[in-house]
Parts: structure tokens; C-alpha cells; sequence
């Protein structure tokens, strides 16, 4: 607990904090389980490497409500990992500010809008005539927008945080009005956690696409 800048990239960890916080991505460092991570160290200090990000934004589970509102204080309660950092106002102040920038400048500047526009001229065809997709154009659609919607009422949510109209705390936000409401919303849409089973089989392509059936080993897709 001393000496951190000695041992720990503070600036990057806290840049790191700010990103992954956004995406809820339980299945990691911040989720209850506490794992899915690298530490790197170079020159004596300590780095993440981000990992698995497949089951983020709700892919674990849980309403989207719960999701869009996901506190942005104590988000990381199944390890003491950055414990120390936060205790520090003036880093705690510094990862609010890299919060506000990524909400301000990115989603709801022109990186996220650009981002997504570009990627779906890109793929959009693509995923129209793949013979090999696992769903149909409608529901490829139906997640793409589900996607932006859910990332920008994520956006809204931090900026409550941030401003202090919205709990910034889970316990803090335990019926609160203040949450933006998202009940509307299904997060299966965009994909969901399967354990071993359910997955495409040869009995359910067309003839001469049975090759195209990845292994199931059990991992999750989304």
C-alpha cells in the first residue's frame, strides 16, 4: 500500500480502470469471481492485460437496468487490487476524470458514433450472405441495435455518477429512482453465455456446411 508509483503504472491502471469499468464486464477482475486477468510487469511496475471481454454488458446475466447502472465506486469489491489507488483522492479524482473524458469525447463525441457506422458498412453484407451464420440478418440487426443503445445509456448513466445524480455506490443505488431505466431492454439479444450446449449441430445446417461446426469445448460464446 506504499510506494505505489513505484510498482504500479498508476496512469495507465487508472486509463484501464475507466474502460473496463464502462464495459461491466463481470466475467474479470471487477466480477465476483476476481480473475480472467494478466499482470505484466515491466522496469518494476505493474500492468493489466485485458482479456475475454466476450460477456461483457450484461453477458453474465442480470437485468439491463442493473447493467446501464453499474456502479462506477467500489466496482472492483471481489478484490482489494485497487483498493490502495482509490483510498488516494488524487488518483480517485484522476479516474473520474478519465471517465469523463471516455463519456464526453468518445461516446458521446464522434468516436463511438463513427465506430459503429464504420464498423456496420463494413460487415453488414457480410453477415447478410454468410451461409455459416448462427443467426438470421433480423436478429444480427436487432443486436447491433440493441448494442448501441445499451452503450449509450451506459454513457448517460456514468455522467449521472459523475455529476452526482446518480449513486455512484451499489448500495448507494439500492432503490434509487435516480437510475436511468433500461427495463425495456432484453441483453439476450446481443448474445448470451452457453456452458456446452444449444450451439449449432451438423443435424441443424444444410447439407454440405457440416464442416463449418466449431468444436464445443465447452466455453462460452456470445
Amino acid at each position: 500500500g506504499v510506494d505505489l508509483e513505484k510498482y504500479m503504472d498508476i496512469d495507465n491502471l487508472l486509463r484501464y480502470m475507466a474502460v473496463h469499468v464502462f464495459s461491466v464486464n463481470e466475467d474479470s477482475l471487477s466480477g465476483m469471481m476476481a480473475h480472467n486477468y494478466y499482470l505484466y510487469e515491466k522496469d518494476g511496475q505493474l500492468n493489466l492485460l485485458p482479456w475475454d471481454y466476450n460477456l461483457a454488458l450484461g453477458g453474465m446475466a442480470g437485468g439491463a437496468t442493473d447493467v446501464v447502472n453499474s456502479a462506477i465506486d467500489d466496482a472492483f469489491s471481489g478484490t482489494n487490487f485497487f483498493d490502495s489507488m482509490m483510498e488516494q483522492e488524487e488518483y480517485h479524482q484522476k479516474y473520474y476524470e478519465y471517465l469523463q473524458k471516455l463519456v464526453t469525447d468518445y461516446i458521446f463525441g464522434e468516436g463511438f458514433e463513427a465506430f459503429y457506422s464504420r464498423t456496420r458498412e463494413a460487415i453488414d453484407d457480410l453477415v447478410k450472405d454468410d451461409p455459416t451464420a448462427f443467426y438470421d440478418y433480423d436478429e444480427y440487426v436487432a443486436a447491433a441495435e440493441t448494442l448501441y443503445e445499451v452503450v449509450k445509456l451506459r454513457g448517460k448513466s456514468i455522467e449521472g455518477q459523475l455529476n452526482g445524480t446518480i449513486p455512484s455506490t451499489e448500495s448507494g443505488q439500492r432503490n434509487s429512482s435516480a437510475r436511468i431505466d433500461a427495463s425495456h431492454i432484453d441483453l439476450n439479444t446481443m448474445g448470451s453465455m452457453d456452458t456446452g450446449g444449444g450451439g449449432p449441430t451438423p443435424g441443424n445446417l444444410p447439407k454440405g456446411q457440416e464442416s463449418f461446426v466449431p468444436q464445443n469445448t465447452g466455453e462460452e460464446n456470445s
